[in-house]
């Protein structure tokens, strides 16, 4: 194929753009903020991402939601389905060939997780002890299994800081854990650069940054300044905040149920829709390692002058296609078929002389097999006369 050439070796590059886009997640009054923005699209619930953009510009009346589905069958396939979830035993009397439906969007954000102070059950003397302490051991495990997944991860993390021990607070203590979801960030969180505030009435009243990028949460504003309040797993997207200290001496009342409660970092992100007076952020910049290839398309002076363009050929000629001939010596065309000179002139009744030109829309790419891979697509066609050599940059993000 002749309007086919090959790449060179230096038309090919390959590498990989870094992203660092900035998140700041606002909670108020039971309700999440992205960005200062709450419109994201149709059926997204505010403060959340929508993993596929499904649905985002349908309104489920004049355009029908699409969704996933399954259909039972033999082999016990399975699925997310969204927020639609069937057990095992309901799929179990379901009838063969019934249809599973799901639902989308599929979307995601930050949550809360509050664990509360529990002893670690011990192995006491009787005849009962053993399986009470199973029991015991079961009901601690199944309360804090979040923060027992993570032991190993965090005395990995301990040659960064000490504070990383799962000692304290994470076996037996509060713990307070924002979880960010991976969609975020798809190569962990810029280190130092999470950031939370804690606002009471409209008043910053607590600060914590991670001053020495390596996992401290430390706080900068109140009575706790200075002091280490939780760490963050950047690679996990979790944050711990175990400080009961208060953050201000001056709110008493700050849980407003009559109550001599003084607001520490285990309240932080509690935002239940009674919450009137207390606002939290948390900002952040998710890391995303983006490969990409770029190709130079290049076409010499004297290439591609063929047109596929099927109006190229003058009209007298356009009957060329009956006066050619093939057989075993193989395909012969019309010498003598006269292409249309697509040269403009500037002046009126005046016809340029011919010239070899075709204007470019489109660029094939194949591969070694010559299978078309992909179309690239220029928003105007380029003109190319015969004397001219173009060379185009393609770019694909991978």
């Amino acid at each position: 194929m002749s309007y086919l050439h090959s790449f060179g070796p230096d038309d090919i590059l390959i590498n990989r753009m870094v992203a660092k886009p900035s998140y700041e997640f606002v909670l108020y009054r039971g309700a999440a903020y992205l960005n200062n923005d709450r419109d994201l699209g149709r059926n997204i619930p505010t403060g959340t991402v929508s993993l596929f953009e499904y649905n985002v510009d349908r309104d489920g009346i004049s355009q029908s939601l699409i969704h996933p589905f399954i259909i039972k069958d033999g082999f016990y396939n399975t699925m997310n389905l969204g927020s639609r979830t069937v057990t095992g035993s309901a799929y179990s009397e379901l009838s063969a060939g019934t249809q599973i439906n799901g639902s989308y969007p599929m979307t995601s954000s930050i949550s809360r997780h509050y664990y509360a102070a529990l002893d670690y059950p011990t192995l006491g003397d009787g005849p009962n002890s053993l399986s009470v302490f199973e029991q015991q051991l079961d009901e601690y495990a199944n309360a804090r299994k979040g923060l027992i997944s993570l032991k190993n991860t965090m005395d990995y993390y301990k040659y960064l800081s000490d504070r990383y021990a799962y000692t304290g607070s994470y076996v037996t203590g509060n713990v307070n854990s924002i979880q960010v979801p991976s969609i975020f960030f798809s190569d962990g969180i810029e280190k130092g650069s999470v950031n939370l505030k804690f606002y009471h009435t409209g008043t910053l009243i607590g600060e914590a940054i991670d001053k020495r990028k390596n996992g401290e949460l430390i706080s900068v504003i109140g009575s706790t300044s200075g002091s280490t309040v939780g760490v963050v797993l950047y690679n996990e997207g979790f944050i711990l905040l175990t400080s009961s200290a208060a953050i201000s001496d001056n709110l008493d009342d700050f849980a407003g149920a009559g109550s001599l409660t003084k607001p520490t970092w285990l309240e932080f992100g509690n935002n239940p829709t009674s919450a009137t007076a207390s606002l939290y952020s948390v900002s952040f910049r998710g890391i995303q390692k983006i490969p990409s290839m770029t190709m130079f398309a290049t076409v010499q002076a004297g290439e591609a002058n063929n047109s596929l363009n099927p109006t190229w050929i003058q009209h007298s000629s356009s009957h060329w296609t009956t006066k050619t001939s093939s057989g075993k010596n193989g395909y012969v065309e019309p010498t003598d078929t006269a292409i249309k000179n697509t040269v403009q002139s500037q002046y009126c009744n005046f016809d340029d002389e011919f010239q070899k030109q075709v204007f470019i829309s489109q660029i094939g790419i194949f591969d070694e097999d010559k299978n078309l891979l992909g179309i690239a697509k220029l928003a105007n066609p380029v003109l190319k006369k015969e004397i001219d050599n173009f060379t185009f940059k393609l770019s694909l993000d991978m």
